[in-house]
């Protein structure tokens, strides 16, 4: 797995150390808290700032007509800082980001990713095999997802319930944060919950090439044999800088010893309080669908917002 792992990083097993974690919750982190430290991207050079102006320039040529019924939209969406994500991704490359961007307006066009139904979406939501739950120390919201709670046959829909999620987190982002962390828990999981080959492709795909900068760090727990084996298929589309922010998490055993001695600690990217106690936190969650999605919806737009990508 070195080809996956930048730094693995450890899980307390608070199980094992029977900590009475006190009442428990379905209320969500959804808000921020007041203390995070984002990280914020440098000052444009002069040279990168002429990129910036001359892809928006080109963006302009393209946009919908002002009467347009998705202009607000769009024109919501091509902020600078959406500008300044896909050239970074693409290195400042004019053309490359150029291309990238233009693909993305279009998909949006078509697919209109923010204003996905929530009541379409909602039946993949029952189990909470995904869904949003604190913040990291940067601000980024942490975006939890649990293999085990598969439900739904139906992979349209279930691309659609990432993509809806994604809209979501982006939503939750608070000031100066653009990024969300994502913790794939695969606690209990077998092959038979593992999306297709197909499925995990077009995430990739849709995450990669429409969501670019968005990916702060991706926290993978227990992962079984299945998942590696996986991982070896889709490998080849996902672009190296997102396998640099991979972070693989182990269990701590029951001395409170790693099993490894270069693995990093869980809670060094995340506030005790902003992190469930299932993952070495102090925040006893437990998963209740109508409290969850009420509360997402609350925040994020019921049934969408329409809001400025910064």
């Amino acid at each position: 797995m070195n080809l996956f792992r930048s730094k693995a990083t450890t899980l307390v097993n608070k199980e094992a150390e029977k900590i009475d974690n006190g009442p428990v919750t379905s209320k969500p982190f959804l808000s921020p808290p007041t203390d995070y430290s984002p990280i914020l991207n440098p000052a444009l050079t002069e040279s990168q700032l002429e990129t910036q102006k001359k892809l928006r320039t080109y963006m302009t040529s393209i946009m919908l007509p002002s009467e347009h019924e998705y202009y607000e939209s769009e024109k919501g969406f091509l902020t600078d800082q959406t500008l300044n994500r896909y050239l970074r991704a693409r290195k400042w490359d004019f053309e490359a980001a150029k291309s990238m961007l233009e693909s993305t307006v279009r998909w949006r066009r078509d697919y209109r990713p923010e204003q996905l139904d929530p009541d379409y979406i909602s039946p993949e939501a029952d189990t909470g095999k995904m869904y949003f739950n604190g913040f990291d120390k940067c601000g980024r919201p942490i975006w939890i997802m649990r293999p085990r709670n598969q439900n739904s046959k139906d992979e349209e829909r279930q691309i659609k319930h990432i993509v809806f999620c994604l809209e979501r987190g982006i939503r939750l982002m608070p000031k100066g944060v653009e990024k969300m962390d994502i913790l794939i828990d695969f606690k209990d999981a077998s092959s038979s919950h593992n999306p297709s080959l197909a499925t995990s492709k077009r995430f990739l795909s849709i995450l990669g090439n429409h969501y670019p900068e968005r990916l702060g760090v991706a926290f993978v727990i227990k992962s079984p044999w299945f998942f590696l084996a996986s991982f070896k298929l889709v490998s080849p589309f996902i672009d190296p800088v997102t396998k640099a922010k991979i972070q693989f998490v182990r269990d701590m055993d029951k001395t409170g010893k790693d099993e490894q001695t270069d693995l990093a600690n869980l809670l060094d990217f995340i506030s005790p309080d902003q992190l469930e106690c299932e993952y070495g936190g102090d925040f006893n969650f437990k998963f209740d669908k109508e409290t969850y999605w009420n509360t997402l919806l609350d925040i994020t737009g019921k049934p969408y917002k329409t809001i400025e990508y910064l």
